[in-house]
């Protein structure tokens, strides 16, 4: 039986454009497997293993958290999962990322004019910005009345 074709840790960061120290986060809050070590100390993985470690920078990139990436690739290891499955947990995803562009354009909303009737002269005590970020907002009051 011929062995497995196995890639070396360096050769893996390299191959799946990460840094070393990046790749060992990836391995220490448990993305990755275990790597093989065999006499020589090396840590060996499967050759193909480029693509669970690029999937995986791939949904950090998507903002993904390291509990949902967990959750996804445990569900490519042979779990009785299905797509449908993978569907979930990115639609999860999707529904926080509406919800944080929902919350920066409120943001933005309250912000810009604050910034644009700034004089941009004067002492701090008697800047517009920090006059109106002194005082609550009725946002912030009905939202404290709410909270009880």
């Amino acid at each position: 039986m011929p062995a497995l074709a196995t890639l070396p840790f360096a050769s893996l960061a390299e191959k799946s454009g990460i840094d070393v120290d990046t790749l060992k986060s990836y391995e220490r809050v448990g993305l990755l497997s275990k790597p093989r070590r065999p006499a020589n100390g090396l840590s060996l993985y499967p050759a193909d293993e480029d693509l669970r470690v690029t999937f995986i920078k791939r949904s950090f990139e998507l903002g993904f958290s390291a509990d949902a990436i967990r959750e996804m690739v445990s569900l490519g290891r042979g779990k009785k999962k299905s797509c449908k499955d993978i569907y979930a947990i990115a639609e999860r995803q999707l529904a926080d990322i509406r919800r944080r562009l929902d919350d920066l354009a409120r943001m933005e909303r309250t912000l810009a004019p604050l910034v644009e009737s700034c004089p941009r002269r004067g002492n701090v005590a008697d800047c517009s910005i920090v006059n109106a970020l002194s005082h609550p907002s009725a946002d912030s009051q009905a939202a404290s009345h709410w909270k009880g």
